[in-house]
């Protein structure tokens, strides 16, 4: 008969053999990391950014000495309200859109030398003072008149101030300009008096131009009776002419005498 003698394994290394597997585990899967289509990767080797940024697809890293952050690249859209106040000292709500394309091989610099919100710190400050500059060099009135003179001029401040290694692609739009109620009734009444003014104008221009049509009709049919008159003292007979054409041949019922109009008949 057989004796079969049971071997127990030493839990402390079991323990250390699981320990060991999970850290191996850990530094693999650690040691990998992917980066979408519309980021770019950003590595620190013991706090220190890498300058130059890491394109979409998977990459390795070096476990607890690496570190990883992500930016993204594609457009943003800023949607905010601001104060401005105009050339005649009125108070200005202004709603804008802002929509500009970070550049992707400067991310990696700009998250050094910024941070990831970059926005808050750098672009929000120039968008500020941009529109406070361009808002400033107008009267209220004329804004309302003048929108996409002004709109354009901020688009065109921003591409020149805001960093060009940055961010590219800036465009700017205005969505709304808010005054107080009085003065935007001042506005619309304003509006509503200039079209008065402008209708009253073109009735003026018509009336004195069918007042200088009749003047020069007038002028013609005077000129034209002076010039029969002068006919007429000219040649006597033509008196006697133009009834003769306008005659329709038929004698008149009752006639005093023997005499037959216009026709002069030989003795």
């Amino acid at each position: 008969m057989k004796t079969y003698t049971t071997v127990q394994s030493d839990p402390k290394k079991i323990m250390l053999w699981i320990i060991g597997s999970a850290l191996a585990l850990t530094v693999l899967l650690s040691s990998f990391y992917s980066v979408s289509s519309t980021q770019r990767g950003i590595i620190a080797t013991f706090g220190k950014i890498n300058p130059t940024a890491v394109d979409a697809g998977l990459h390795v890293k070096i476990p607890f000495v690496q570190s990883i952050d992500k930016m993204s690249i594609q457009t943003v859209k800023m949607e905010q309200t601001s104060m401005a106040y105009t050339k005649d000292i009125q108070s200005s709500t202004v709603t804008y859109v802002l929509n500009f394309d970070p550049v992707p091989e400067s991310v990696a610099v700009l998250y050094r030398n910024v941070g990831n919100n970059y926005i808050a710190k750098i672009i929000t400050p120039v968008v500020e003072g941009v529109l406070k500059d361009v808002i400033g060099n107008y009267n209220a009135a004329d804004i309302v008149s003048n929108r996409e003179e002004v709109r354009k001029g901020v688009e065109i401040e921003l591409s020149s101030q805001l960093p060009s290694e940055y961010v590219r692609n800036v465009k700017f739009q205005l969505v709304n300009i808010d005054y107080d109620d009085a003065f935007e009734q001042s506005i619309v009444d304003k509006q509503v008096a200039e079209q008065k003014a402008l209708t009253a104008k073109n009735n003026t221009i018509r009336i004195q131009e069918e007042a200088n049509q009749k003047v020069i009709s007038a002028e013609a049919e005077a000129k034209a009776m002076q010039i029969k008159a002068n006919a007429l003292r000219a040649n006597p007979d033509l008196t006697q002419y133009e009834a003769v054409q306008k005659w329709d041949g038929k004698m008149p019922t009752y006639m005093l005498g023997n005499s037959v109009p216009f026709i002069s008949l030989p003795k």
